[in-house]
């Protein structure tokens, strides 16, 4: 806030109360935000050293819940889970929870074949599936954030259409990442 006095910017909600610039009331400028904690919640996460047998629990507990025979498969699965991301508040904590879920996955499978997780889930972060989930991930954790601002702002009819954005935005990232992760897992 200093910084931005000193510029002679000074953001102030009703009543004369300060507050936070109008761009991190959206989700195009709470978006690189929600990507970069998603992404460092999933690195921490994946770099938690696991018991062998806690390791093989993990993995035989994904590998019965998630048997994914085609890109219609991963796409429901994914956009499931965006559309809970999206839910005001509860989707932002969900997205935390889904991220460090997944990054101890990735701790279980690389203690089992004894690959280093960190350089395992840099791997996956960086694929061109992992990078379109990462998107739509991200988007959708941000428009749960700007739905939550929308709600206090009282301007929720409004921020419906951007809801509605982010629904087809994050279907079209995630329908593309399921097709590549089908491709590379088939190896087509």
């Amino acid at each position: 806030m200093r910084f931005a006095k000193k510029l002679g910017v000074d953001y102030r909600g009703p009543g004369g109360q300060r507050t936070l610039p109008p761009l991190l009331h959206t989700k195009w400028g709470l978006f690189p935000i929600t990507v970069l904690i998603f992404s460092l919640i999933f690195l921490l996460s994946s770099a938690i050293p696991l018991e062998r047998s806690s390791a093989e629990e993990i993995y035989d507990s994904v590998k019965e819940s998630m048997s994914f025979s085609s890109p219609l498969d991963i796409f429901t699965h994914n956009i499931s889970i965006s559309i809970i991301m999206m839910t005001p508040v509860l989707g932002f904590l969900f997205s935390i929870v889904s991220s460090s879920t997944t990054g101890v996955v990735v701790s279980a499978v690389s203690s089992l074949t004894n690959l280093n997780s960190l350089s395992l889930a840099v791997e996956l972060i960086s694929s061109p599936s992992g990078v379109l989930e990462f998107l739509a991930y991200g988007l959708a954790s941000a428009q749960s954030l700007a739905g939550l601002f929308a709600m206090v702002e009282k301007r929720m009819k409004t921020e419906l259409k951007g809801y509605l954005t982010t629904l087809l935005v994050t279907s079209v990232l995630l329908l593309a990442a399921a097709f590549l992760e089908t491709a590379l897992i088939t190896g087509s």
